[in-house]
């Protein structure tokens, strides 16, 4: 049995670590993008907004989610899709399942994919009027450390990820 494991940094606000755990662990319960069978939040690699590598973690994140998408983006042109034009002809499958993710990336539907996640705005970026707030008073603002666990019946664990059919026969 295989199990994947998948890491996002989380922007959150709350008066506490606790507070955002909560809110944090309440989200990935909720949302129906992504299930984890185990979602753990580790308090020692979280930061508050008043510490001095907050900025620096929040910069990484946003950095990191740049460059999912621009491997994204990547793998569109070496496939020859240079043009708006040219997705009207490009069949279902591999290369649409890209297309899909890109969007979700633009848009802020969180993702497998997602480095970091603006859990505050749902959005995958970072506002200039939440810069402003988090400016104002940093201590609200928080980073999350979380890793979403998955379980897989089958030897690559990647394998709980393809379908949705295959996750429910495993019983996962």
């Amino acid at each position: 049995m295989g199990r994947l494991e998948i890491s996002h940094e989380i922007l959150t606000t709350g008066s506490d670590f606790e507070s955002c755990r909560g809110d944090v662990q309440r989200f990935f319960a909720r949302t129906m993008l992504i299930h984890y069978d185990e979602v753990l939040v580790r308090e020692e690699e979280s930061v508050n907004g008043t510490e001095k590598n907050f900025r620096v973690r929040l910069r990484e994140g946003l950095q990191a989610n740049r460059e999912v998408l621009g491997k994204f983006l990547a793998d569109l042109k070496d496939e020859g899709f240079s043009a708006l034009d040219d997705l009207q002809a490009m069949e279902k499958g591999y290369l649409s399942k890209i297309l899909h993710l890109i969007a979700h990336l633009q848009d802020g539907f969180i993702g497998i994919d997602s480095r970091f996640y603006n859990l505050a705005e749902d959005s995958h970026g970072v506002s200039k009027s939440l810069q402003q707030k988090i400016d104002a008073a940093p201590q609200k603002y928080w980073i999350l450390k979380v890793t979403g666990r998955i379980a897989s019946g089958a030897e690559d664990p990647l394998d709980a990820l393809r379908t949705f059919e295959g996750r429910r026969k495993q019983g996962v």
